[in-house]
């Protein structure tokens, strides 16, 4: 589960961002449309009721003149009087309210008042706006950042809503057209700032929605993750479980039968000699006999001791007795042991010192049990004729090194690892030949390892065995120990 490509949170965390920023913008999107159509739809009957008002007020008064205006030049409409008397009528009502801008069309579509004077006269027959209100019908049109001179001033960078609004007469009857500029920047600055404000409240609010999705998110993933940990680990300690009880059974099984051998010797052996047999008398059968018992009591000995000193390293009560001592006698009296069995089965042994060597430390006898066991080995798995070479010198490091070659039958890549494990055993023929318990390498590997020392095994299927294990220094040893 690892990252390699995106986990479940990152694309979660990607996927989620982006539709919390998707409803974000069409929530204020939403917000902002609805607004402005509220903000029109308020201005827009501002301006209708303006213009009902402005209706009764001066289109009764002045209906005569604005409605045969069209009669007279621009030029003539601005100068007359009753333009004038319409002016100064709307100034006054319209000095406090936010209206801009006033015109009056006639429904020729003429524009016989404007409080923006040099507009008079011109046709507005074509526009959209004043074709609706003709009809009877109200039309706005918002026009941002407009600039034109109103009715005292100039109005410059202004929002304007300018609403078409028909002239009814007292019989239902349309007369002309008002058109109304309505000022709307400071309603459509209060809604921007709402929307300002919505912004980051929504923004806020999403934001940690957002992140407790995440964190749950996240939450579950570990969660998830911790247990398929705690499930691997625990199919691993099974299979690990597994393969030991298998070992354990395959070493029980062999056990028995290495038990049984020196055990049916010493038995047999005991019971000729006993029951005084005619072949029990002459001396020589019988020093037979005791010999092969001496060698199985020896054998079943050695069995034993394996066991038990494998229990010791794997419960952490194996006892190392440190101090110096000479390298060079003690592999010549190993060499000595297995020198016998090396002649009887054709294979040639032999060892070279170095003539400097580093000062040894160490359990000497537990240094000897290792050196026994690998010779040993060696000799069992090398054939007639092979060869065995014994080397003691100096390592890389500075370190005592022993190093044991054989020719033999050699180890498979794959099975380095068992034979270096308790109770492991690779099947072959020539294997069971020579029997076994499987504990030899294990406790050699342990007790070298026990010295601070390198436990290195080298092996070709077929062409050979070597082995080699260092002994650090003292200081060395004292620290590792």
């Amino acid at each position: 589960m690892a990252d390699y490509s995106l986990s479940l949170t990152k694309r979660f965390a990607l996927f989620a961002g982006l539709v919390v920023i998707a409803a974000s913008m069409l929530l204020i999107s939403m917000y902002k449309e609805v607004a402005s159509d509220d903000l029109t739809a308020t201005a827009e009957r501002s301006n209708i009721a303006l213009a009902q008002v402005f209706s009764n007020h001066i289109w009764d008064s002045h209906a005569g003149f604005l409605t045969t205006a069209h009669f007279l030049t621009p030029e003539a409409i601005r100068q007359h009087p009753e333009t004038q008397a319409i002016r100064e009528r709307l100034l006054t009502r319209l000095r406090d309210l936010a209206i801009l801008k006033v015109k009056i069309y006639d429904l020729n579509g003429l524009t016989v008042f404007s409080s923006e004077p040099a507009q008079i006269g011109e046709d507005k027959s074509g526009n959209n706006g004043f074709l609706a209100a003709r009809t009877g019908h109200h039309a706005s049109e918002l026009t941002h950042r407009d600039s034109f001179s109103a009715f005292e001033q100039t109005v410059e960078n202004r929002d304007v809503l300018a609403s078409y609004v028909p002239i009814t007469s007292a019989s239902g009857a349309i007369e002309g057209v008002f058109e109304v500029y309505y000022d709307v920047t400071a309603l459509l600055g209060d809604i921007e700032r709402r929307q300002v404000l919505m912004q980051m409240v929504v923004g806020a609010t999403f934001l940690v929605l957002y992140l407790l999705l995440i964190f749950g998110v996240w939450r579950s993933e570990r969660e998830s993750r911790h247990h398929h940990r705690e499930n691997l680990d625990l199919a691993r300690a099974a299979a690990r479980a597994e393969e030991a009880s298998r070992l354990k059974s395959e070493f029980l099984a062999t056990m028995s039968h290495e038990l049984r051998t020196p055990l049916n010797a010493i038995l047999g052996f005991s019971e000729i000699l006993k029951s005084q047999l005619p072949t029990a008398n002459k001396e020589e059968t019988r020093r037979e006999y005791a010999d092969s018992i001496w060698l199985s009591g020896h054998h079943l000995l050695n069995i034993v001791d394996d066991v038990l000193d494998m229990s010791k390293v794997e419960a952490g009560e194996m006892v190392l007795e440190r101090e110096p001592f000479d390298p060079v006698p003690l592999l010549e009296s190993c060499l000595r042991l297995v020198e016998k069995q090396a002649e009887n089965q054709g294979v040639t042994l032999d060892s070279n010192i170095a003539a400097a060597l580093p000062a040894a430390h160490g359990d000497e006898r537990r240094i000897k049990q290792v050196l026994i066991n690998l010779l040993s080995n060696a000799v069992k798995f090398t054939p007639e004729g092979g060869r065995i070479s014994v080397w003691l010198g100096a390592a890389a490091d500075g370190a005592l090194q022993f190093t044991v070659s054989d020719s033999g039958i050699g180890i498979a890549p794959e099975n380095i690892e068992k034979v270096l494990t308790p109770f492991g055993q690779v099947e072959t023929t020539y294997a069971r030949r020579f029997g076994g318990t499987g504990l030899g390498l294990p406790i050699a590997k342990s007790l070298v390892e026990m010295h601070g020392g390198q436990f290195m095994l080298e092996s070709t299927l077929g062409e050979g065995t070597k082995v080699s294990f260092t002994l650090p220094s003292e200081a060395s040893a004292a620290a590792a120990a």
